[in-house]
């Protein structure tokens, strides 16, 4: 069995400088008419912003800057999910 690699944490400023970064990408993306729910810097290299669906987030799914993820946990969902300046933004739509 291998022993798993420790990941050293986070610095204080590398974390500082992500959320600066994030700050300035909601920004944008705001301005760009999409609404955001939540952001989650639990990888500082990615950090991943939620959106609520709205016209835009099927405007990037019909022209194809966007896809969809499936899953079916619980309850069936579908994610849309993008890439923007290093970040990773999704949201969620249930299929019932």
């Amino acid at each position: 069995m291998q022993a798993q690699e420790q990941r050293k944490p986070y610095g204080t400023n590398e974390i500082a400088l992500t959320m600066n970064d994030v700050s300035r990408i909601v920004a944008q993306l705001a301005n760009e008419g999409f609404l955001v729910n939540k952001v989650v810097i639990g990888n500082a290299l990615r950090p991943t912003i939620f959106l609520f669906s709205n016209d835009k987030c099927r405007d990037l799914i019909d022209s194809g800057k966007a896809s969809y993820q499936h899953f079916n946990n619980v309850m069936p969902i579908k994610q849309g999910v993008f890439e923007y300046s290093g970040c990773r933004v999704v949201w969620s739509e249930s299929l019932i």
